[in-house]
This record gives structure tokens, C-alpha cells and sequence, in this order.
């Protein structure tokens, strides 16, 4: 019954929601159908501004139902933003990267989202206050929010950088460092405002754009470095670098977690009583440690057999 009684009224509440559209967007363009209705009664100044009065009494039904009608439609949109987002960036190009792809439908569907609120707001806005004075409103909006919503606003203007920059996408392997913790797995989602990192052990870290200024990006190279270094006497300085040049071209099949010939390299290009002997060398990300280790197994070996003594503290791998 209650069915049959909503599809019965349904013309009338067409009409009716027709009428506050027209109502709503004649006030949001700044022509005031009450003004209109009042210009068209002639009588005494006082009767013509009663006569306003009582057309915006009449009229503020439907532009509350306009305003009904935006808040619904821009929930509408925003619920399904990612559906939209996946629509307007569908590529069926199988060249398309799908990480790529992926994340600028999860960015075009927050700036979906964050479009249709502040349409929202904005045509509810209208409905009270002209075009001219909306603009000073706006305007005293944001200079009072601006130092209150810094954070956001900086969150923003680091997810459109890197809109631009794509300086990572979903499914890369980064790393970030803060002060008090270490984040490091893979890009789960990407929006406006904020990446999601899904960590080897499970667990969902958001972090804002803005805070994300210094990370290690795994994805985006093909090798992690390592440096070795091993302290010398000057006397033995041509010896070293003779032993570790004979051994080079042969070091990845010694070391397996090496991905091309290491190199001996010099950091600090000082002499002295003693000087460092410095190895460079490539691997694959997480065997850093791994190769660090057999290259000093490696050399002190050759350099122990040469009769080469080490002196000093080695430092730790970059």
C-alpha cells in the first residue's frame, strides 16, 4: 500500500523537486525569484517589501529542499567515487601500466569527492547570500581557516606533486623513516591526501603526503648499494688496491649476492699513517647485510694471506 502510494505521488514529487531546482539555481545565479515576484505587485513601498517578505517565506520550503536535493546527490556521488574515478581513467590499452593506472583512479576519485562537498557547499550557500557577498565569505572562510587547516592544505598541495611528479604508485616498495618509527612495504592506495603502506607483517600505515618528503623508493631502482671499508697502513695501500683490482673481475661468482663487479673506490681521497681501502658494490634489496658480510670474509681472507693487517673500525654499509 505504502508502495502504491509513493509511485501514485510520484509525479507530484518530480514536480515538486523540478520546482525547487529551478528555484535553487535561479538564487544560485544570482536572480532572486522573490524579487521578481515582488517587482510584479504594485502598491506602496511598504506593501511591495511585504510582498518580498512573503514570496521568501513561500520560496524557503523549496530551497531547503534544493539544498536536500545537492547534500543527496553529492553523498550520492561521493559513495561511489571510485566506481566514477575507475570510469573516467579506464585505459583498455594492455601497454597501460596497471599500478599507474590504479592510482590515478584512487586520486581522480578523492578529487571527485572533494569537488561535489564543496559544490555542495557552496550552492547551499547561495540560497542566502548574493554571488558578490559569497565571494567576501568564501574569502573570510579561508583566511580564518587557513593557519587551522595548514596541515590539510600542505597534505594536498604534497599529493598533487606528486600527481605530477609520480614519484610513486600502488604496488611500489618504499621506505620511510620518521623520528620514532621506521614504515616499510608496499603502496596500497594513493589519494589526494594521503598513501597507505601495507607492511611485510600486515599491519596499514597512512601517511599524509605532507610528512612524506624524504623516502627510499625500492621499486624505482634495479640494485641497493653497499660500501665496505677497510683500513690499511699506508705501506700496504698499493698492495690492497692490487689484491681487490685482481679480485673484481672475478667477485660475483665469489659473492653471489653480488650483482656486478665491485669496485674499490676512494670516500674521502685523504692520505695518512693509514688510509681506508673502500669497496662499492651492487645487490638486490634485502641483501645488503648478506654481501657486506662476504665482502669483508672475502678480502680480509686475501688480504690475511698477503699479510696485510687491517687497523682501525670499519664502517657500516650507506
Amino acid at each position: 500500500m505504502r508502495r502504491l502510494l509513493l509511485i501514485l505521488l510520484s509525479p507530484l514529487w518530480l514536480t515538486l523537486a523540478a520546482v525547487s531546482l529551478i528555484v535553487g539555481l535561479a538564487f544560485a545565479s544570482d536572480s532572486n525569484p522573490a524579487a521578481i515576484a515582488a517587482a510584479a505587485y504594485t502598491g506602496t513601498p511598504q506593501s511591495e517589501q511585504l510582498a518580498y517578505l512573503l514570496a521568501r517565506v513561500l520560496l524557503l520550503p523549496l530551497q531547503l529542499l534544493f539544498i536536500v536535493i545537492i547534500f543527496s546527490v553529492a553523498l550520492r556521488v561521493f559513495r561511489r567515487r571510485e566506481q566514477i574515478g575507475r570510469w573516467l581513467v579506464d585505459d583498455p590499452s594492455p601497454t597501460a601500466p596497471l599500478s599507474r593506472r590504479r592510482t590515478i583512479q584512487q586520486i581522480a576519485a578523492s578529487l571527485i569527492a572533494i569537488s561535489v562537498i564543496i559544490a555542495a557547499f557552496v550552492l547551499s550557500l547561495a540560497q542566502f547570500v548574493g554571488r558578490a557577498d559569497l565571494a567576501i565569505v568564501v574569502a573570510a572562510l579561508t583566511s580564518s581557516l587557513a593557519w587551522g587547516a595548514r596541515l590539510p592544505i600542505g597534505d594536498l598541495l604534497g599529493g598533487i606533486s606528486n600527481i605530477f611528479e609520480s614519484n610513486l604508485v600502488v604496488g611500489d616498495h618504499i621506505h620511510y623513516r620518521t623520528f620514532d618509527q621506521t614504515v616499510e612495504g608496499f603502496v596500497e592506495a594513493v589519494d589526494i591526501r594521503f598513501v597507505s603502506v601495507r607492511a611485510m607483517t600486515g599491519e596499514l600505515t597512512t601517511i599524509p603526503f605532507g610528512d612524506l618528503r624524504i623516502f627510499t623508493n625500492y621499486s624505482r631502482g634495479g640494485f641497493s648499494g653497499v660500501y665496505a671499508a677497510f683500513p690499511v697502513a699506508i705501506t700496504d695501500f698499493d698492495q690492497a688496491v692490487a689484491i681487490l683490482s685482481d679480485l673484481a673481475p672475478d667477485s660475483p661468482a665469489l659473492l653471489p649476492a653480488l650483482l656486478e663487479p665491485f669496485q674499490p673506490i676512494s670516500l674521502d681521497g685523504q692520505l695518512g699513517a693509514q688510509v681506508q681501502v673502500n669497496l662499492f658494490g651492487k645487490t638486490s634489496h634485502g641483501r645488503e647485510l648478506e654481501l657486506q658480510l662476504a665482502m669483508r670474509e672475502l678480502v680480509q681472507t686475501h688480504f690475511a694471506a698477503a699479510g696485510i693487517i687491517l687497523g682501525g673500525a670499519e664502517d657500516n654499509p650507506a
